[in-house]
């Protein structure tokens, strides 16, 4: 929903543009002013040194208030843009916890079956120096998970933030 409330809005944003026309001043043979916007209807001997003169219709207050929105989206979007990259890492690193986790599992279900059927003390001593290093590796999945549940954290503030100033 807000992506398409985005959407929306850069649409107006770029597809709303000022409209502006160039006029020129000049004196006639009668000693008359005259504007014109088009070079052409100048006289010749005029048009050397001639200024053009450009009204837009947006003053330069509106125009101002303009631009501030314009730049108060465009910081909107790159925080958007690093909420989504945010969310994005996120996503991956949990995949891979998720993932590592499985593996872990896995394992440790094989060195249970394979201690079961250990028939010698050599073959029992293998298993349990597996059974150590897969306790290690999954003391540093433990810290892993503990970073990675900060980090969720610091995100739904972020976010959070974020609503409050889109409201």
């Amino acid at each position: 929903m807000n992506l398409i409330k985005l959407f929306i809005c850069l649409i107006i944003i770029f597809l709303s543009t000022t409209v502006s026309a160039e006029f020129y001043k000049y004196v006639d043979k009668n000693g008359n002013t005259c504007f014109t916007d088009d070079f052409n209807k100048v006289p010749e001997d005029q048009r050397t040194g001639l200024k053009g003169y450009e009204e837009s219709e947006i003053d330069s207050n509106t125009d101002t208030v303009e631009k501030k929105a314009v730049e108060e989206k465009k910081v909107q979007d790159e925080n958007q843009e690093d909420l989504e990259k945010f969310h994005d890492r996120l996503n991956n690193t949990r995949l891979q916890l998720v993932e590592e986790h499985k593996e872990i599992k896995k394992e440790r279900e094989q060195n249970i079956e394979d201690r079961k059927n250990a028939k010698t003390t050599e073959d029992a001593w293998k298993v349990n120096e597996r059974i150590k290093k897969l306790n290690k590796r999954q003391e540093e999945l433990k810290k892993k998970y503990e970073t990675f549940e900060i980090e969720r954290k610091k995100y739904r503030e972020r976010l959070e933030e974020a609503e409050k100033k889109e409201k």
